[in-house]
């Protein structure tokens, strides 16, 4: 097991792709961070420009972070669908001729990546917030909270987990990208506007549309910003998380027994 996690560790550690995809969630959460935290005054009835500002500090973190997660199942899918995609899984599998250790090992180096970039978006999201003035949230703004941002971290390691299973299934690096983007911004959304009446509780709990409400418990909280479809009580933070790892350790399950039992 030590050897599959030095593997995997120099593998993605040395692949190109992993330093540009880190670089690029630094630079583009500090953009939308910076982009997100845009002030917004308020005035009296006079017209007179108020002490009080108002700035969206859940959305610098969260916006992106729904980015950073598209970067990091960059990263998660091609840790194993770019061996299968140029033969290497042979060599890998020759090397390390017991399966579980290697799909145990992938899998534990999946988790530390969507944990990684999660943080470094959180990184760039401050940065962001503090090229705006902002370096901690104005009166009147929602601050997140340590469980606002642990959700964070969880959405984004287990995306990254559902496109390394999905590509794992598919042996295509493309499918685990792609997949969780088309199913969450267009396959569930026309699922939801047709079903929504007939089988509300099959909508409220699809995979990708759970993993996109992690951070509406705030937002309900606060009544910030608060989408109108979430007034009857879709999951949201923690309990649409568990929804969605429902879904991932399905994928990882099948994703396993496909591994453990068909040719390379």
């Amino acid at each position: 097991m030590t050897a599959g996690l030095r593997y995997e560790w120099v593998r993605i550690s040395t692949v190109r792709s992993t330093r540009i995809c880190l670089l690029l969630t630094l630079l583009l959460s500090a953009l939308l961070g910076y982009g997100a935290a845009n002030p917004h005054y308020d005035f009296d009835d006079q017209g007179n420009q108020l002490a009080r500002v108002s700035v969206d500090w859940l959305g610098a973190f969260a916006i992106p972070l729904s980015i950073t997660v598209v970067l990091a199942s960059v990263v998660a899918a091609q840790s194993i669908g770019q061996e299968y995609r140029f033969g290497v899984i042979r060599l890998t599998l020759t090397a390390f001729p017991r399966r579980s250790q290697v799909i145990a090992a992938k899998v534990a180096f999946v988790v530390l990546t969507g944990a990684v970039f999660a943080l470094v978006s959180y990184a760039g999201s401050w940065i962001g917030l503090l090229a705006r003035g902002f370096p901690t949230p104005p009166d009147g703004a929602v601050a997140p909270t340590t469980s606002f941002f642990l959700r964070g971290i969880a959405f984004a390691v287990l995306w990254s987990l559902s496109a390394f299973a999905l590509a794992g299934i598919s042996r295509q690096t493309a499918i685990g990208i792609a997949v969780p983007i088309v199913s969450g911004v267009i396959v569930e959304q026309i699922l939801a506007a047709t079903l929504s009446e007939k089988a509300a509780w099959f909508t409220d709990h699809l995979p990708w549309s759970n993993a996109g409400r992690w951070s509406d418990a705030e937002r309900l909280t606060s009544g910030v910003g608060v989408p109108p479809d979430l007034v009857h009580g879709p999951p949201v933070g923690w309990a649409a998380l568990v929804v969605f790892s429902a879904w991932v350790v399905a994928f990882l399950v099948v994703e396993t027994v496909l591994f453990l039992r068909r040719d390379a």
